[in-house]
C-alpha cells in the first residue's frame, strides 16, 4: 500500500475508533452519566497519544534523514534518496563529456562507498572532489566508486570506463578482501538482526518504528561486531589462499597500470573504529604495493590514537567525516606533486 495513503488511513480509523464510543454513549440514560462525563477526558488523551505518534512518523519520514552502515535502515534510505545523485554512468560524480575534458590531466579515483563518499552530504567534501580543487582547473577528477564494491569489482570498471585516465587512484578499504572470499566459497556469517515477524510489518513500514528499533538495537550487546571482525575478517585475511588471490587481483591493477604507462597511487583505509586492529590485516597489502614502488597513503597513520567520535560521519555510520576526507585529500596531493612527471604536475599549493 502505497505510505501516504496508510498514513491518512491510520488517522482514519484511529478518529473513528475514538469517537465511535462517545457517538454510541452519547445518551441521556442515567445509566452512562459517569462514562459520559469520563470520555471526553478518555478521547482527549487517546487523541493526544494518536498526534503525537502521527506527528513524530511525520518527522522520521520528512525531516529525519541520516547515513547508517545499516543502509537497510529507513532513515539511511532517506538520506540516500536526498543526497545520492548519480550520472548517466551510475556513479556519483558529474556528467563528464569529452569537451570538458579537453585538455585537462584525468585523475581517476576508484573504490567503493569510501571513495563514493557514503555518510558525506555534499560531494565537494569528498576527498576526490577536495582533491581536485587543490590539483587546479588543469585536473578532471574521475569519481569511479560505488558501495559495495570489491577489487575485482574495480577492475571491471577501470576496464570499462569510457575515459582513460593519465593517474589512477586505488582507494582500498579493509574489506575489499571479501569478494575474493566468496569466490572461494566462503560464506560471511549473518550478522544482521532483523525484527521478530510479528513486529517486521511495523519496523519495515513505519519511519518512527524503525528508527526506535535500530536505536534499541544498538543499545544492547553488540555481538554482530565481534563476529564480523573475528570469525569473518580477520579469518579470510589470514587464509593463504584467499590472501593469494586477492593479490592476484590487486597485481591486475598495478601490472594493468604499468603497461599503460599510467602512473598508480593507492589510498588504503583501515576500520575507522578499529584503526589499530586494522594495521595487520591490512600489512601485506600495503607491502605489495611498496614492494612494486607504488606511492601508498595508509590512512591507519593519519588515524592512530583518534577517538572515532571525531573521524567518522555519525556515530551510526564508521566512513570517514568531512575533515578525514580533506586530510586525505591534502596528502594524496602531495604524492601526486612528489611523484608526477612535468609538464604534468599541479602547481603548489598552500593549505589554510
Amino acid at each position: 500500500m502505497n505510505y501516504w495513503l496508510a498514513y491518512l488511513a491510520v488517522w482514519v480509523l484511529g478518529l473513528i475508533l475514538f469517537l465511535a464510543p462517545i457517538i454510541v454513549f452519547n445518551r441521556k440514560s442515567p445509566a452512562w452519566g459517569r462514562v459520559q462525563t469520563l470520555l471526553p477526558n478518555i478521547f482527549l488523551i487517546l487523541f493526544t497519544l494518536l498526534f503525537t505518534l502521527m506527528a513524530l512518523e511525520l518527522f522520521f519520514k520528512l525531516f529525519f534523514a541520516q547515513s547508517d552502515g545499516f543502509r537497510y535502515t529507513l532513515a539511511s534510505q532517506n538520506w540516500y534518496e536526498r543526497y545520492w545523485q548519480e550520472n548517466s554512468l551510475g556513479y556519483r560524480d558529474r556528467e563528464w563529456t569529452p569537451e570538458n575534458l579537453a585538455g585537462k590531466t584525468k585523475v581517476m579515483v576508484v573504490g567503493d562507498s569510501f571513495a563514493a563518499g557514503s555518510g558525506i552530504a555534499n560531494p565537494q567534501d569528498r576527498f576526490s572532489d577536495q582533491l581536485g580543487r587543490l590539483l587546479g582547473d588543469d585536473f578532471a577528477v574521475l569519481v569511479v566508486a560505488s558501495p559495495g564494491w570489491d577489487t575485482a569489482d574495480e577492475v571491471d570498471a577501470i576496464l570499462n570506463y569510457p575515459q582513460r585516465p593519465d593517474l589512477l587512484v586505488l582507494s582500498y578499504y579493509i574489506n575489499d578482501i571479501e569478494g575474493t572470499a566468496y569466490q572461494t566459497g566462503a560464506q560471511r556469517p549473518a550478522i544482521r538482526r532483523d525484527p521478530p515477524a510479528w513486529l517486521s510489518p511495523l519496523v519495515e513500514n513505519s519511519y518512527a518504528f524503525n528508527f526506535l528499533y535500530w536505536r534499541l538495537i544498538r543499545l544492547g550487546p553488540q555481538e554482530w561486531a565481534n563476529i564480523y571482525w573475528n570469525e569473518w575478517l580477520k579469518k579470510i585475511s589470514v587464509d593463504p589462499d584467499i590472501r593469494w588471490r586477492h593479490q592476484q587481483e590487486l597485481l591486475k591493477i598495478i601490472e594493468g597500470a604499468a603497461s599503460e604507462q599510467i602512473p598508480l597511487i593507492v589510498v588504503v583505509f583501515p576500520s575507522l573504529t578499529a584503526v589499530e586492529e586494522s594495521r595487520e590485516l591490512l600489512k601485506p597489502v600495503v607491502d605489495l604495493f611498496h614492494a612494486h614502488n607504488i606511492p601508498v597513503l595508509d590512512v591507519s597513520e593519519l588515524l592512530a590514537g583518534r577517538d572515532p567520535a571525531t573521524t567518522t560521519v555519525n556515530a551510526m555510520d564508521a566512513h570517514p567525516n568531512e575533515a578525514v576526507n580533506l586530510e586525505v585529500a591534502q596528502h594524496l596531493y602531495q604524492l601526486i606533486r612528489q611523484s608526477c612527471q612535468p609538464p604534468k604536475c599541479p602547481e603548489p599549493t598552500v593549505h589554510n
